[in-house]
């Protein structure tokens, strides 16, 4: 697959249609340039983009996970913060 890829390219990659593609680029959502008429897009941001995603629910998951287990001594009340920020872990 090439570096540069178009917008169906783009959309066979991420198993998305074009107009998907295009709409998510257009908000924001998608890194891409629009080039003329069409869209193009790097592979290795698209690349980046789920890597990024894939740490970031992987790091809410450790959150959630250690939410359930924790226990009252483990959390410290929103006046201990502001009394003391430099005392957190």
């Amino acid at each position: 697959m090439p570096e540069i890829l178009t917008t169906e390219q783009a959309a066979t990659y991420l198993q998305l249609s074009p107009d998907a593609v295009k709409r998510l680029a257009r908000l924001g959502r998608l890194p891409g340039a629009k080039v003329g008429r069409g869209w193009r897009f790097r592979k290795a941001d698209l690349d980046e983009m789920f890597t990024e995603a894939m740490v970031d629910r992987a790091l809410v998951e450790e959150a959630e996970r250690r939410a359930r287990e924790a226990t009252d001594e483990d959390f410290v009340s929103w006046e201990e913060v502001r009394a003391k920020p430099e005392a957190l872990p």
